[in-house]
């Protein structure tokens, strides 16, 4: 994972955390920040595989942000025929901040969907929370719960149909969660309070909701080894037994929009299947400084800069 870890940084490290900073600065006293989510995996009727993540400012209280939402865009992508100035307005003005990851048909994050790297992540998860409880007492009976989840799971990684594959997208989108909670609490100097809302998807459900566990751990390792004390600085709502209608449907259609825009995309000639697509490229992604494109590769990732694309 350091590997990746020093891979992201090294291309955030420039002209994207120029913008994200510019983003922040216009936020300096709110000290409360949410994170919702949206992915397009597997789906062989689209170009690529995405997972978008929208950070929001709690400026607003959720009932008032799903209001702002609803009356800009009232259904996602999918069931819509038409996106309103309005919402791709919204989106060029600074309210939130989104990260896609644009998964190449190759890349980095494919070697955690074999069994032996899942079978040595979980174990060594499991050695962690064992360590953790030694460590440090005061909260033992949370690491020990932790525990429980993983010794579980590895029972479950040794039936015949185990899903490998469905564990690395879990870790894949763990890993990056944890290290946009790492970004914004290195950058936001007063954040108190976070949350990661993730999109109902297979993840959420499967194995006991474990995805929060691996969360938790990676973004915890993160900041703890690049940070130190600060982890304590941050507290963060988790949510559990996420149902079918959720709370947080209005604001993670936003994550909806800018994934399904993505997943649509070709790069190859920079074409898309609908207006709604073409309209999201054109007035909502392109040369947008709060929407960035990172491509997933073999070997690393890449900063994509969508306007020269579409000029081209």
């Amino acid at each position: 994972m350091q590997k990746i870890f020093e891979c992201l940084e090294s291309t955030v490290n420039k002209s994207i955390l120029e913008k994200f900073q510019n983003f922040l600065k216009q936020y300096p006293d709110v000290d409360k920040w949410f994170m919702c989510s949206d992915y397009c995996i597997g789906d062989k009727n689209k170009k690529n595989d995405v997972i978008t993540f929208v950070i929001y400012p709690y400026i607003l209280n959720f009932d008032d942000w799903k209001k702002v939402i609803n009356n800009l865009q009232k259904k996602d992508l999918k069931h819509t025929r038409l996106v309103s100035d309005q919402f791709c307005q919204f989106l060029n003005q600074g309210y939130c901040f989104s990260f896609s990851f644009i998964l190449q048909k190759k890349n980095y994050f494919d070697g955690w969907k074999r069994k032996e790297a899942g079978d040595m992540l979980i174990q060594t998860y499991i050695n962690l929370t064992e360590n953790w409880q030694i460590n440090t007492p005061s909260n033992a009976e949370n690491y020990k719960e932790m525990n429980k989840k993983l010794q579980k799971l590895r029972n479950e990684s040794r039936k015949k149909n185990f899903n490998y594959s469905l564990f690395g997208r879990m870790m894949t989108i763990c890993f990056l969660a944890g290290y946009l909670r790492y970004l914004l609490l290195r950058e936001q100097k007063n954040i108190k309070l976070f949350s990661w809302l993730s999109d109902r998807d297979a993840i959420t459900n499967w194995n006991d909701e474990i995805y929060q566990t691996f969360y938790h751990i990676i973004s915890h390792c993160i900041i703890a080894s690049e940070q130190g004390e600060e982890y304590h600085r941050i507290q963060e709502v988790y949510l559990e037994n996420i149902k079918e209608e959720i709370f947080y449907d209005e604001m993670n259609r936003v994550a909806d929009y800018i994934c399904g825009t993505f997943a649509d995309f070709d790069y190859t000639d920079g074409s898309v299947t609908g207006d709604k697509q073409c309209k999201m490229m054109e007035d909502a992604i392109s040369s947008n400084n709060y929407i960035i494109g990172i491509s997933v590769e073999e070997k690393g990732v890449a900063q994509i800069c969508h306007s020269k694309i579409l000029r081209e």
